[in-house]
């Protein structure tokens, strides 16, 4: 009978504490990140002949969740920020793009398509040559300041990208604070345990995390460990990669062998000698001013004995040191040797003669014309291309030909944002951060501004190219573009004639020359009227060719990159939409497990209380039995 006694007092401790946690999770309803509290309760274990039990022991309070559903719910909350940061940061470029009937870029094409056509009807007017002067100045000045806008977008993000890594490191040692509490206490942690769950969260928002709680506590971002257990290891970090522009005029034939592209034609087959009259040019940018000139026979100044301790000599030009010939012209001039320097081949210990000596021209022979930004990054992007004019005795023109980069050979300049911790790389896959660093990172493929930055570069280098020279074969018949011009070998040959209304490869190095429009003459402003309704331009930075898949106007082209940019804000924000959808209905499912429902306490609360009131009427019961037990033996 007291035995019954004391189970009944067990039922009455577990109906008191149940009523104490559900008082509890009422008053926490609207406390951010708790977690609804349930008690422990099991059955006192069996002793001896207490077949009918021994009551219930109260064992502590635990925290109702699910590991799964919680896990998988960051998981969709990462790649729905990932889509949030991306829709923000294109919806903010798509705003730069806005165009009205009165302002737009479109608007300054079409006021200078106008000023063209209107002094091809009067030629002397000096009001057309004027407006043209105006119209051309503010082309290049907006299509400058709206490219500077999309810049600016990026230098807001990476403003933005240190706070939220800072953010993150805060995150990551709160976590590793609250972990080193765990270890410590021994009393309930159930608090300590919903805020780590809150700042996990927290930290979804901006990185992909694997979090291990067997066996100890982890978190990985990107693969890398950032806490382990109470250890903050180290601060997750933003360093920069600058990458060096390097152009190689070359091929590569299928057995490996690298041919110079001075000498060799593509499919491996010797170029005729070059002769004294025919000409060699190496161009920057598109821009004459920044070139240089080789003939055969020319004597060339140089270390032709790679000895720095010994004066420079001359040398005359042959087909045999041509290449290294002109490294040494393009690495002597003023100008040119202020962006790039030339090598013969790739310079590395093969090529290297005297310690020190990083021009890599080998005395031994030409290998092929290397030319190298002279500083890493983005913003020390060049373009370089080679034009040969071969001439016969009487100075007419006999063979042109363009020659470009190996584009497979080549190295692209490069400005990347990289994520380290402990030097290792952190490589995200979902986040805010990751599109920040996807959009601040020249080389990611899913750089959306920097794919923007490089259609109007493109815009550009057209816009320099086909306003710069043209040849004319015909009545209405014209090779558009010096580019195009220096590779034609049609009939007729025609003389490539020099506009220089524009020069450039990009934005930033485009420039428009007002002096050149007082000199020109009617044939050259009808040429110029011909490009608006060019619907075939191609806009890959090499010659004009009207067959390409690609092929549109100007117009049209700025067109599609304003629509890209739409599209790609657009689909950014219906995949936001998609993600947030699907976090939600994982969140919603989680919510109802953890979160605390006010008519579910309170219907547990009655049945606590009845459980608190049958247990006491059990005490009361007994009692009235021990009782009449003790009246009888009276």
């Amino acid at each position: 009978m007291f035995g019954s006694f004391s189970v009944a007092q067990t039922g009455l401790n577990a109906s008191k504490y149940g009523i104490e946690i559900v008082g509890n999770n009422i008053a926490n309803q609207n406390t951010d990140g708790y977690k609804k509290r349930v008690s422990d309760l099991n059955e006192i274990g069996q002793m001896g002949g207490h077949i009918t039990g021994r009551g219930v022991s109260f064992d502590g309070v635990s925290r109702v969740t699910s590991q799964y559903l919680y896990d998988n719910y960051m998981k969709e909350n990462t790649k729905t920020n990932y889509y949030d940061k991306l829709t923000s940061m294109l919806g903010n470029v798509e705003k730069v793009f806005v165009e009205t009937d009165t302002a737009g870029l479109s608007v300054d094409l079409n006021k200078y398509f106008t000023a063209v056509e209107q002094l091809r009807s009067n030629p002397n007017s000096q009001i057309y040559k004027s407006n043209l002067q105006t119209q051309g100045e503010a082309l290049v000045s907006n299509l400058q300041r709206l490219y500077s806008s999309v810049e600016q977008q990026q230098s807001i993000e990476k403003v933005e990208l240190k706070e939220n890594v800072k953010e993150v490191n805060s995150i990551l040692k709160e976590i590793a604070d609250i972990n080193g509490k765990l270890e410590n206490y021994t009393d309930s942690k159930n608090d300590l345990l919903d805020k780590r769950d809150a700042l996990e969260l927290k930290l979804s928002q901006y990185v992909n995390v694997d979090i291990t709680r067997d066996n100890g506590y982890e978190i990985k971002i990107g693969g890398v460990t950032a806490v382990s257990n109470g250890t903050f290891n180290r601060e997750l970090e933003i360093s920069y990669k600058d990458t060096k522009q390097i152009d190689k005029f070359n091929y590569i034939q299928s057995n490996g062998t690298v041919l110079d592209s001075l000498k060799y034609n593509e499919n491996g087959t010797a170029k005729a000698a070059y002769d004294p009259n025919d000409v060699i040019k190496y161009t920057l940018n598109n821009d004459d001013n920044l070139s240089v000139t080789i003939q055969i026979g020319e004597v060339v100044n140089g270390d032709w004995d790679n000895d720095p301790s010994t004066p420079d000599t001359g040398e005359a030009v042959t087909m045999d040191n041509l290449t290294r010939a002109l490294a040494f012209k393009i690495n002597n001039d003023p100008k040119l040797s202020q962006y790039v320097t030339a090598r013969n081949g790739d310079y590395n210990d093969d090529y290297l003669v005297y310690p020190g000596d990083n021009r890599g021209l080998s005395t031994d022979s030409d290998k092929y014309l290397r030319v190298e930004s002279n500083e890493a990054g983005k913003a020390n992007e060049f373009t370089g291309s080679i034009s040969v004019v071969r001439y016969d005795a009487t100075n007419a023109v006999q063979e042109r030909e363009a020659l470009y980069k190996n584009e497979s050979q080549s190295t692209k300049a490069q400005s990347d944002v990289v994520l380290k911790i402990l030097e290792q790389n952190v490589n995200l896959s979902s986040g805010s951060i990751k599109a920040q660093v996807d959009n601040l990172s020249s080389s990611s493929p899913n750089n959306k501004i920097q794919s923007y930055l490089d259609n109007l570069d493109s815009l550009a280098a057209t816009l320099a190219d086909i306003y710069d020279k043209y040849i004319q074969i015909g009545k209405s018949d014209y090779i558009y573009g010096e580019n195009a011009a220096n590779d034609y070998n049609g009939t007729p040959m025609g003389e490539i004639v020099s506009v220089g209304l524009f020069n450039g490869t990009s934005v930033k190095t485009l420039a428009f020359n007002k002096n050149a429009v007082n000199d020109l003459k009617q044939e050259q402003i009808d040429y110029l009227a011909t490009i608006q309704w060019k619907t075939d331009l191609s806009f890959n930075g090499k010659g004009q060719n009207p067959n390409e898949a690609k092929a549109t106007s100007l117009t049209e082209y700025y067109r599609n990159t304003k629509v890209n940019v739409s599209s790609d804000t657009q689909n950014a924000k219906y995949s936001k939409e998609v993600q947030a959808n699907i976090a939600q209905t994982i969140g919603t499912t989680y919510n109802k497990i953890v979160k605390v429902d006010k008519d579910e306490e309170m219907i547990n609360l009655m049945q606590l209380q009845a459980a608190y009131t049958a247990n006491a009427q059990i005490i009361t019961s007994i009692d009235e039995m021990i009782k009449v037990i003790l009246g009888l033996k009276r």
